[in-house]
């Protein structure tokens, strides 16, 4: 099976190119998760030599895509290995129609030596030199053609300009390809009406928003008045978009030249599902691997998203429901209106300021921010440096979980971005987990979940605390392409002194983070269940980056006692008299027990009781 190891790696770099005519782009986001499952029993049965189960999952995966030359042409390998090789012709036919063109693959493929030999095979051959000579005239899942629009009108993704991609590392994801176009002739100076306008007039620059997409992904809910931007080019969702619901709710994708990034803002105010695995596009984005290394890589491509934290973020309801402050998104949050309308205003309004900065930005600073990828980072501190109040940026003061336009400071931003210069962009920082020691699963917590790790992203280090222990330690690495800086670590939120933070390295780049446990607690009038350490870079002259973030996420249902030593005494899940306490499901599992545990005279775990309801106990040993 020689090949067929191979080709698990074809089909896990990208899908191959399929007719805009059978299966649509669109589809992918909701059909991509399946792929992966599908694709994941494939390798491993490879792996066993099971030609029975992979054959199984290669018809699986043929059937979620029928128009996928990949699939069809797994499944010709597997039953020409199973010596049907007049079902093995019928598939290699499908998959060359489909696109597998790979003339060199065809004729040297261990896999399909028994076919070779019959008469069927050599018009196979040729059709696939004559289809591989024509080449892919039209649009296809994996092959989009670019679309040029003129800027400041309106750019709309369809099927043909729109790609399915997908690595490893990000996960999938679509590509939409634009070219952005001068007018045929010059048009009349447009007027700036966004806010704070008498300011922006002070520095307007007519083209400052040429080149800049806005995408909104809430179908207008909280659209801000693009016509208000000059130049600034407004996207829209094609019917068959809107129909596959690719135009809403968490940015799916990437625009591009095909060159290079096109840069992005956009924004969206509504709520994931209407299940029991609600949630804002925040957590959503927070609890999927995929889509945090997703929010990641767009915001490294100067893509920049606003979203609301309302339903997550809200003292009325649960609380701070967030997992961790993530810098590749910015969530916005009304926090001193009482109606939902006050909420989508607050979104709104934070986009159109994070617009009028950039419309007042020097055009040198934007370039070299672009080129660099800092439009996110850079966009993060002017807010943080404009929120009122502060005691400074490196204080939590600077650092809110959510952004409410109330309390920024507009002007104070605005004045920062107009005299930005290039060399004061915020230099780049990335953190990497050096050192942990994760719990064992049932032996240490009892969940459905895995791991305490998440998700983890340049920007953002985030852990689910369900370990005994006490204290939870984490060695973090900082780092960034310039030389001679420094690296700031501090508290943003919990309780400072159960946090412990001790540099390793002179220049603070190595950095061990020891957190003891905290119960949730009502932190400036909202329940949180968060402790988070932030690290900023910071150059010679006192220029600093975004906040790179390490989070440790406390679970809310559940109550601990410890002794003076650190010794776990209790852990109960039991609701407690106050009443019940909501818990993301995708965290933990309902429990309604209380564990007490024992120890022998030397300290070490003998094993626990199980309190469940009605008064019966079940006995357990250490492991």
């Amino acid at each position: 099976m020689t090949h067929l190891r191979l080709l698990v790696l074809l089909v896990a770099g990208c899908l191959a190119a399929v007719a805009a005519r059978g299966q649509s782009v669109f589809d992918m986001p909701r059909l991509f998760p399946q792929h992966r499952r599908t694709l994941a029993q494939f390798i491993e049965a490879i792996r066993r030599r099971d030609l029975f189960a992979a054959e199984a999952a290669a018809l699986a995966g043929a059937k979620l895509f029928p128009n996928d030359a990949n699939w069809h042409y797994n499944v010709a390998c597997v039953t020409a290995q199973a010596g049907r090789t007049d079902e093995a012709l019928a598939w290699l036919d499908k998959a060359i129609d489909r696109g597998f063109t790979d003339v060199r693959q065809l004729e040297r493929d261990l896999d399909l030596s028994n076919v070779r030999t019959l008469k069927a095979f050599p018009p196979l051959l040729e059709k696939a030199k004559r289809l591989a000579a024509i080449g892919a005239q039209h649009a296809t899942l994996s092959r989009a053609l670019v679309r040029s629009v003129v800027t400041g009108t309106e750019a709309v993704v369809d099927a043909h300009d729109t790609q399915w991609e997908w690595d490893t590392e990000q996960g999938g994801y679509m590509t939409t390809l634009f070219r952005l176009a001068e007018p045929p002739k010059a048009p009349e100076a447009a007027a700036y009406t966004g806010p704070y306008a008498e300011l922006v007039h002070e520095c307007f620059d007519r083209e400052a928003c040429a080149g800049v997409l806005y995408v909104n992904r809430d179908e207008d809910l909280c659209a801000v008045r693009y016509e208000a931007f000059p130049g600034l080019t407004p996207v829209l969702y094609s019917e068959e978009a809107q129909k596959a619901k690719a135009h809403k709710g968490m940015a799916n994708g990437l625009f591009s030249t095909g060159l290079s990034a096109i840069p992005v803002v956009g924004n969206a105010s509504v709520m994931m599902g209407n299940t029991l695995f609600w949630r804002s596009i925040g957590r959503g984005i927070a609890s999927d691997p995929a889509a945090m290394a997703l929010a990641y890589r767009l915001a490294m491509a100067n893509q920049l998203y606003v979203y609301d934290a309302t339903p997550d973020y809200n003292a009325a309801l649960f609380g701070d429901l967030l997992y961790a402050q993530n810098p590749a998104i910015i969530l916005s949050a009304d926090l001193s209106g009482k109606t939902p309308a006050d909420g989508k205003r607050a979104q709104r309004d934070l986009t159109e300021l994070i617009l009028a900065a950039l419309t007042v930005m020097p055009a040198e600073t934007k370039q070299v921010m672009f080129r660099r990828g800092c439009f996110v980072p850079t966009m993060q501190r002017l807010l943080r440096e404009g929120v009122r109040g502060q005691h400074g940026y490196l204080t939590p003061s600077a650092h809110p979980a959510v952004f409410d336009p109330a309390a920024i400071d507009g002007e104070k931003v605005i004045r920062a971005a107009h005299a930005l210069e290039a060399k004061a962009l915020p230099p780049a920082l990335g953190l990497v987990v050096r050192q942990e020691t994760m719990p064992v699963q049932f032996v240490d917590y009892f969940d459905l979940v895995t791991a305490e790790r998440i998700a983890d992203t340049p920007a953002c280090i985030t852990r689910i605390v369900r370990t005994r222990a006490h204290t939870r330690s984490i060695t973090i690495e900082a780092s960034s392409p310039e030389r001679g800086l420094r690296f700031h670590w501090f508290a943003l939120s919990g309780d400072p002194e159960k946090i412990r933070i001790r540099p390793l390295t002179a220049n603070g780049a190595l950095c061990t983070i020891e957190v003891d446990y905290q119960a949730p607690a009502e932190r400036a009038g909202i329940l949180s269940r968060r402790v988070e350490v932030a690290c900023v870079a910071i150059r010679e002259d006192g220029n600093m980056s975004a906040p790179g973030i390490v989070a440790f996420r406390y679970l809310g249902n559940e109550r601990r006692q410890y002794t003076e030593q650190g010794v776990l005494q209790t852990i109960d899940y039991r609701a407690p008299e106050s009443g019940y306490r909501y818990e993301d499901p995708l965290l933990t599992a309902f429990k309604n027990w209380q564990d007490s545990y024992r120890y022998d005279e030397t300290g070490r775990l003998v094993g626990w009781e199980r309190l469940l309801p009605g008064g019966k106990v079940e006995t357990f040993d250490a492991q």
